[in-house]
């Protein structure tokens, strides 16, 4: 069942976005330019007292190039403009501007701002796109290099069990492991979408993203403990230490059954003192 809420703002931000396009200097290039809505996200719950929204609008290069100052400047040397403009109800509505051939180049990227931008582009609504870039750009978000999805898994999973052993001050004071908590329920949860889809969202989406996956169904309830043992409770907190060696556990399980037998999986706290090379 559709949430009125979650509707209500899909629709008052296209409506924005549409209005956008009629405003200068997008009005004489309409036919050319692609507005896609990629916050709020379509299809998950949308975090409480969200009030802000993200679009990408992406034009050719040559039509780019034909803009006036800063955009055909900018996007003539390949970069991006993003522009903040303040909602007439409440929030910021934020505008990234670049080429289609930007985006379809970052789109190739596994940085963690490209993985973001691949879940972006395969969960967005359509303000306007005459060009159909927005299939397009879906299906580049769809495909890795070869070696990319180990690379990203084997970082975020050094990064998890770094953060998993940070927690060990998590009862005594909260305060103190704020941040190993924080970066353990991001690892998890970005680790969790990677492997189930290739890509993980933005911050804000994490949690929502990750809850359906195969990780997020067998360690959601330890990332609530997590949360609640942040912000002190106590009980929360010595849950979250017991179990913490079982999460490692329960990661290495989903992930052994494409890199069992990878030194990195088996033992990473060894691994992530090897020395560059």
């Amino acid at each position: 069942m559709q949430d009125p809420v979650s509707d209500a703002r899909s629709e008052s931000a296209r409506e924005w976005g549409r209005a956008l396009l009629t405003t200068a200097p997008w009005s004489t290039v309409n036919d050319r330019a692609t507005l896609l809505l990629v916050d709020p996200a379509p299809g998950l719950e949308i975090p409480a007292g969200a009030i802000d929204t993200a679009y990408w609008l992406t034009i050719d290069t040559a039509t780019g190039r034909s803009l006036p100052a800063p955009y055909g400047t900018a996007l003539a040397s390949d970069r991006a403009v993003v522009e903040r403009h303040r909602l007439p109800e409440a929030g910021i509505a934020k505008v990234a501007i670049l080429t289609d051939d930007s985006l379809h180049r970052l789109l190739q990227g596994t940085t963690r701002t490209a993985m973001e931008a691949r879940w972006q582009a395969r969960h967005h609504e359509v303000v306007s796109d005459r060009m159909r870039r927005g299939e397009q750009y879906a299906l580049r978000a769809g495909l890795l290099p070869d070696e990319a999805p180990e690379r990203v898994t084997r970082t975020l999973f050094l990064e998890l069990v770094a953060a998993i052993r940070g927690l060990s001050h998590l009862a005594a004071a909260p305060a103190s492991a704020v941040a190993a908590g924080g970066e353990a329920s991001a690892a998890l949860c970005r680790l969790a979408c990677f492997d189930d889809s290739g890509a993980y969202p933005p911050p804000s989406y994490l949690r929502a993203g990750a809850v359906g996956t195969r990780i997020g169904r067998r360690l959601g309830v330890w990332l609530d403990d997590l949360a609640r043992a942040l912000g002190g409770d106590e009980a929360s907190a010595r849950r979250t230490l017991a179990s913490r060696e079982q999460v490692i556990e329960e990661v290495r399980t989903v992930l052994g059954e494409l890199y069992r037998d990878r030194l990195w999986l088996r033992t990473p706290e060894a691994y992530g003192l090897r020395a560059p090379r």
